[in-house]
């Protein structure tokens, strides 16, 4: 539980978390933190691709948010921020295609 605990280190509300889910195979996955609580936190999921634009997903045919209840155990990178135009940061998105690779190959 250490190294769950160290690597959540800096954690907080209104920052970019990537996810991994169990239930869900395209990625990358990722949202803004809405709530924070011991072993949970809410999500705000974020809508786009490697490359592409980010944009706050609504639910389907919705104008209200899609928030997710999630243990903290699924997040695979935090407190990343996206470029100006809304994409994902070279270094992130490398990242997280190594991430996402090593943790479906499991």
């Amino acid at each position: 539980m250490e190294r769950v605990d160290s690597f959540l280190e800096g954690l907080s509300i209104g920052k970019f978390v990537a996810v991994l889910l169990s239930n869900w195979d395209k990625e990358p996955v990722i949202g803004v933190i809405k709530e924070l609580w011991d072993c949970e936190f809410q999500i705000h999921y974020w809508k786009g691709t490697y490359r592409g634009k980010w944009a706050p997903l609504n639910q389907f045919r919705s104008t209200e948010p899609w928030i997710d209840t999630l243990p903290k155990s699924c997040i695979i990178l935090h407190s990343f921020e996206l470029t100006t135009d809304l994409k994902l940061q070279p270094t992130t998105r490398k990242h997280l295609k190594d991430k996402y690779t090593l943790l479906k190959s499991k």
